[in-house]
């Protein structure tokens, strides 16, 4: 028992023990300021502002890096970066996420530190796409604190590689023009203007989900109330004729599956008014690896309805 008692009352004071303060956190710090100015001059291209801040032998790179022998790049890889991305990239910005904000660190062993929490995006001007990506930084600053020796960035990787594949030229499929799976969705057309609505639906999956443009909260439907507002619709409204404008196209994907683009004139007549109205659909089809429908788009103005 006095064992147990021993170990009970020393195990506290060796937590305690186990604590060091090795530095301090700044959330105000000239550091900080600095290394705000590095940013925004390593976004805009200002190569003379870059260099009056960074110090001799100043070495940088990215964090996910996962080569072995990975150094990094020097003053001029960053000034090279710097200019190639204000040439090519519009719209950037370099802010902090969200509540986030910088902390400079005076570590009593490793000196000054300034880490940073924000958000990179811009734009390529050459394709249009999108960069938006975390991107947060370790800046590593001489002994009196007034050069950068170290910058160092971790971002989503993923979206680099998004955007490098934007500038190539990738087949990602085959297009056809004639195909079983249009005949099957030609086959949805006929059968509504046979009123075969029980045939309609033959070839959609159970668990098939409907996706249409006019619905306000953008949530897909399931097939069953999808069927239900056909039903609706076809409570107020006769069919007189669906014409197909063009032809579809088929995408088989490299992926799984494949989806047809069809378009279509509908025209309905108001059991309320004998008036028609012509209704100018745009349809998209998934299908699944067993040709089965898994989901329908549906583009159409349901205000001529009303």
């Amino acid at each position: 028992m006095k064992k147990l008692l021993f170990f009970l009352i020393l195990f506290p004071a060796t937590i305690i023990a186990q604590k060091n303060n090795n530095g301090k956190v700044y959330d105000k710090h000239p550091a900080l300021d600095i290394a705000e100015k590095f940013g925004q001059a390593w976004i805009s291209g200002d190569t003379e502002t870059l260099k009056s801040l960074v110090g001799e032998d100043f070495r940088m790179g990215s964090a996910m890096n996962t080569n072995p022998n990975y150094e990094g790049g020097d003053i001029n890889n960053l000034l090279g970066q710097s200019s190639w991305m204000s040439k090519n990239f519009i719209n950037i910005s370099l802010k902090n996420k969200g509540q986030a904000y910088p902390d400079a660190i005076e570590y009593k062993r490793s000196g000054l530190f300034v880490q940073t929490f924000q958000e990179f995006i811009a734009w390529d001007k050459n394709n249009g796409f999108k960069i938006k990506t975390p991107f947060n930084a370790v800046f590593v600053f001489d002994k009196k604190g007034e050069k950068i020796m170290r910058f160092w960035w971790a971002d989503n990787r993923a979206i680099w590689q998004k955007w490098n594949l934007s500038r190539q030229t990738i087949k990602n499929g085959t297009i056809y023009k004639d195909h079983p799976y249009i005949g099957k969705v030609r086959q949805i057309w006929y059968n509504l203007a046979q009123g075969n609505l029980d045939k309609v639906w033959k070839d959609f999956s159970p668990n098939a989900r409907v996706n249409d443009s006019n619905s306000i909260d953008q949530n897909s439907k399931s097939l069953k109330d999808h069927q239900n507002y056909v039903g609706e619709v076809f409570s107020k409204f006769e069919f007189v004729s669906i014409d197909e404008v063009g032809y579809p196209d088929f995408i088989d994907y490299e992926g799984d599956g494949g989806v047809v683009l069809s378009w279509y004139n509908m025209t309905v007549k108001s059991i309320k008014t004998k008036k028609n109205i012509i209704l100018k659909f745009h349809s998209q089809h998934d299908f699944d690896e067993e040709g089965m429908i898994v989901l329908e788009t549906l583009y159409y103005n349901d205000r001529l309805l009303e």
